[in-house]
């Protein structure tokens, strides 16, 4: 026990640079779960748009437009006054004025007719309400040659704009992330950030000279005290791994823990959790100096988080990065994670990846406490 307590002694020391990073992810992880909350869940809806005619024609045409614009629109009759209606866009009581010249139903069949319309500049209501104008005129041409006269090539039109087309969207099983989903995305960086900087920490304060002397003039034997540091470490990422599982519960998504793929997160962050604590401790024994330990914990978070898909999305990485960041553990971690945030059930293929990913990152933990061990062994045979 006297081993486990000076292990506990240097892991309180660190205690409150591990609290203070936790927190810190926490607050980050709630304001990005709750920003993307339902995000992707909103569908396309047409905008009402305050519309501003002025009808210098008052023709069957002119009237079709107005009213094909007033079906789902707030649409308002003006006279002429360039100076007012300038007025009315520049203090935003009216977003697209549409100017009906003379004659224009007249000249409808020639291409020189042109109707005018200001807008607020580069405004999407702009571009869009211009695309219905376009196609509505386009379809009373078609009408009319068809051979319908104008009044009924207007009617024919305007009943066919006023008609909605009923879209089913297939269900693939596929949601948008979850909001645990989002909070567990960014476990990778806050596991290598603390995990890099404890465990050096620890491996540094026993490797001293002072101490190896009095454990070694110990009556604890090197297997008592490997087993008493072992504990320690193991006890050092359970309330680690327990805490950072608490996440969706500080989010408001207790839900995650009912839920059917509960299982599989655990897992993959275990398989995490693991892989951090490998290459933690490979750093460890490399490294003997303080700044070296903070460089090393900030560069190799971030440097991981940008390839591996945790602060930049997966989709936005080049091809060169992913094929690299395929051999990167935390990359099939985050690739599992976006799998079960965005399915609420696994089919056979799903399930294939995500063991795979499993397996892969099992891999890399497994090579690098390999090295690990090479590393002591040849430390340990120089001294």
């Amino acid at each position: 026990m006297t081993v486990f307590k000076g292990y506990m002694k240097i892991i309180q020391r660190n205690l409150a640079y591990m609290l203070a990073f936790f927190l810190i992810f926490a607050v980050i992880s709630i304001l990005t779960a709750r920003f993307t909350e339902n995000a992707g869940e909103q569908f396309f809806q047409p905008e009402s748009v305050s519309i501003t005619v002025v009808d210098q024609d008052n023709s069957a045409l002119s009237r079709g437009v107005t009213t094909m614009l007033s079906q789902d629109n707030q649409v308002s009759p003006a006279k002429l006054n360039r100076e007012a209606l300038t007025e009315a866009l520049y203090i935003r009581s009216t977003q697209y004025v549409l100017q009906i010249p003379e004659n224009f139903e007249k000249d409808f069949s020639s291409e020189d007719v042109t109707l005018q319309v200001t807008a607020v500049p580069g405004s999407a209501a702009e571009y869009y309400l211009n695309n219905r104008i376009d196609s509505f005129l386009n379809q009373i041409r078609a009408w009319q040659a068809g051979g319908f006269s104008m009044e009924e090539a207007v009617e024919q039109a305007l009943e066919q704009a006023a008609h909605s087309s009923k879209v089913t969207l297939l269900d693939t099983g596929e949601t948008s992330l979850a909001g645990y989903a989002v909070s567990f995305q960014y476990l990778p960086y806050m596991y290598l950030s603390v995990l890099i900087y404890s465990v050096s920490y620890i491996l540094k304060a026993f490797r001293s000279r002072e101490i190896r002397l009095r454990m070694n003039a110990s009556p604890v034997s090197p297997t008592r005290q490997l087993t008493s540091g072992t504990a320690a470490f193991l006890l050092l990422f359970l309330v680690f791994w327990g805490g950072s599982l608490l996440m969706p519960l500080l989010i408001g998504q207790g839900s995650f823990y009912t839920s059917n793929l509960f299982p599989w997160y655990l897992g993959n962050t275990l398989c995490l959790l693991i892989s951090a604590a490998s290459l933690a401790f490979f750093i460890g024994t490399l490294v003997q100096d303080d700044s070296a330990i903070n460089a090393l914990a900030n560069s190799i978070g971030l440097g991981i988080s940008f390839l591996c898909g945790i602060f930049v999305p997966l989709e936005l990485l080049s091809d060169s990065v992913k094929q690299f960041s395929r051999f990167l553990p935390f990359y099939w971690y985050e690739v599992i994670n976006r799998e079960l945030g965005t399915h609420n059930a696994l089919t056979a293929e799903i399930r294939g990846t995500v063991t795979q990913g499993f397996l892969i990152q099992a891999a890399f933990a497994l090579a690098f406490f390999c090295l690990t061990l090479a590393v002591n062994r040849k430390t340990a045979g120089h001294k």
